[in-house]
């Protein structure tokens, strides 16, 4: 997708001096004093971030305001750009605001405490790029409880009623990559896929939808996938055994680009380069610099400047009581060699 980059004005704000407290259940799985944003969601409906954008106009902000953004590892860069296009808006907007992040990809408890930690501030919507799914459906209902917005930005789609999500489908994410390697390999041959942490929506999901959009190409087949946890040298060493095992292996799908840069050295230690396909995800600034030097074939790239800010504005036009999807959809595209001039740096 050739989408230029938005400003999205807004902010996010984590519920003012929230306690964790037990609360009367509905029977939507709500709590009663939760009703006033979660009726604003519309669960069911799933639209595009331009259609949002049009449709809603830019959103009101009322000083004061203060936003909290619960992230995962800025270790990675694709989180850095999340919490970027979050804090820009934020700044830009004249709005209070605070990140908080963790330290690896797998600290689920840690990233709880930060979030608990971020409900006691005195904030008025709470955002989050959640580890796992439901990891922290109790703050999120801490939220709520107290008339909050909650926004999920990016990864791990809840269920939890009146929770809004601003991100990609992590599922057509895996199909995409899925028919782009169809279109490379017309007459078929052996693929590989390196999964994320298991752990972790994204990574099951884009697993899912990997799977499922090979069902479409029966001329391909998948003849190994393991999990390198996110991780670039677990990466490395899980293509070289792969390709060791299966010395037929035509095209490798990585569910991020950290860890197709592992398996970027493992082919090139082969010398596989520019033989064996390569496709990543996220579309990181050192990602594009693999492509154009031709050690990686593309990346299904998702835009997390965007996120960031089109969270800031959904958690304003709740604040201001303007009804919004339960899902505002931005979309994910191919980055290859065809187009990646275009995207040469920083993350749309």
């Amino acid at each position: 997708m050739t989408v230029q980059r938005r400003r999205w004005a807004a902010a996010f704000a984590v519920p003012a001096a929230i306690v964790l407290v037990s609360c009367s259940a509905t029977p939507d799985g709500g709590d009663s004093s939760s009703s006033s944003i979660t009726k604003l969601v519309d669960a069911t409906a799933k639209k595009p971030v331009r259609d949002v954008k049009s449709s809603l106009g830019a959103p009101k902000v009322k000083k004061g305001t203060k936003l909290c953004y619960v992230t995962r590892t800025l270790s990675n860069e694709f989180w850095s750009y999340e919490r970027n296009g979050f804090e820009k808006e934020a700044k830009e907007m004249g709005l209070e605001y605070k990140t908080y992040a963790v330290n690896d990809e797998s600290s689920i408890t840690e990233q709880l405490d930060k979030a608990q930690t971020a409900m006691k501030q005195e904030c008025d919507a709470l955002l989050a790029s959640p580890i796992s799914a439901t990891g922290l459906d109790s703050v999120y209902k801490a939220a709520l409880s107290s008339g909050k917005p909650a926004i999920v930005l990016n990864d791990a789609k809840g269920t939890v009623p009146g929770v809004v999500y601003v991100g990609p489908d992590a599922k057509v994410i895996g199909q995409t990559a899925a028919d782009y390697i169809a279109k490379k390999l017309p007459d078929g041959g052996a693929v590989a896929m390196i999964e994320g942490d298991p752990g972790s929506s994204n990574a099951l999901n884009r697993g899912a939808g990997f799977k499922k959009g090979l069902k479409a190409h029966p001329n391909l087949r998948l003849v190994a996938s393991q999990t390198a946890k996110w991780d670039q040298r677990a990466a490395q060493d899980i293509a070289t055994a792969m390709l060791t095992a299966h010395p037929s292996i035509k095209a490798f799908y990585a569910q991020n680009d950290v860890m197709a840069l592992g398996a970027a050295a493992a082919i090139k230690e082969k010398g596989l380069t520019g033989k064996v396909l390569l496709l990543g995800t996220d579309g990181i600034p050192q990602g594009k610099k693999e492509i154009a030097a031709g050690n990686m074939t593309a990346t299904v790239s998702e835009r997390p400047a965007t996120e960031g800010a089109t969270g800031v504005d959904t958690a304003l036009w709740l604040l201001a009581g303007r009804k919004v999807p339960g899902w505002v959809d931005v979309p994910a595209f191919i980055i290859d060699k065809q187009n990646v001039d275009t995207y040469a740096s920083g993350m749309p």
